[in-house]
């Protein structure tokens, strides 16, 4: 009798896994990226050889991708995984996010309209935080930010002699995104610095600390059940492991 339960069990549970997207199970390996990936931006016009790469906030998986394309102008493309939350990149003097400006982006859940904005960051509160404001010399018409293969790509195009080396990776509340009239941000939910050193390539540093601006940083964005694979296929292998215990 044991042996015939084992068995349908078994049974049941391959053929559901028939019944499994396989988009469900690759859906983890689509999101990552790293500096040996190809760029997927099909609109992309600049040669991607020409881009230096670094692994900018491995804990959350953030790739930034720059290079100087012309005399005074840079490019850059910062890659995120798509947690449904904003995804930002400051450009600080001296490390700190009070006094610096951002590039923040976001495409929305619902609509899957995308939007990024340049900010001001004049203090802590959000009420502090000025969208359409700050220094940075953003080329008109390049700034903008896509999702491929579950991975945000929000790219722009600076005017600078050499942009600022110290730089902000933020990552919004789950769920929150800015929205008219005001574009106003939430405090962000895990942030980093670092430090870049154009001349010499993909070299980063830690940043200076500074609390109390910062929050720890959270867990990577993970899909819900481990190595990638669906909560049903979970699920039915449980139920053929405890077939076979009583077997």
């Amino acid at each position: 009798m044991k042996m015939k339960l084992c068995s349908i069990y078994i049974v049941f549970g391959l053929i559901a896994l028939q019944f499994i997207p396989l988009s469900t199970i690759v859906h983890a390996q689509q999101a990552k990226d790293s500096c040996n990936s190809t760029l997927p931006l099909k609109d992309f016009t600049l040669d991607s050889s020409l881009l230096q790469c670094v692994e900018a906030w491995s804990l959350q998986n953030f790739i930034l991708r720059y290079a100087k394309t012309v005399d005074n102008t840079w490019t850059f493309i910062l890659s995120v995984p798509d947690s449904s939350a904003y995804i930002g990149i400051g450009f600080s003097t001296n490390g700190r996010m009070v006094g610096s400006s951002a590039i923040v982006g976001w495409i929305t859940t619902d609509s899957r309209r995308g939007e990024a904005k340049q900010y001001s960051l004049k203090g802590r509160s959000p009420d502090d935080v000025t969208p359409d404001q700050g220094d940075l010399k953003i080329i008109n018409g390049s700034l903008k930010i896509e999702s491929v293969s579950s991975r945000l790509y929000m790219s722009f195009q600076l005017t600078a002699e050499l942009p600022r080396q110290n730089l902000i990776y933020a990552l919004g509340p789950a769920g929150f995104f800015p929205s008219s009239p005001d574009f106003r941000l939430r405090v962000h939910r895990s942030v980093t610095t670092t430090t870049i050193n154009y001349n010499i390539g993909p070299t980063m540093s830690p940043g200076p600390a500074q609390a109390p601006e910062t929050k720890p940083s959270q867990p990577p964005i993970i899909p819900s059940s481990g190595y990638g694979l669906s909560p049903s296929l979970f699920f039915f292998g449980i139920i053929s492991l405890v077939a076979l215990k009583f077997h």
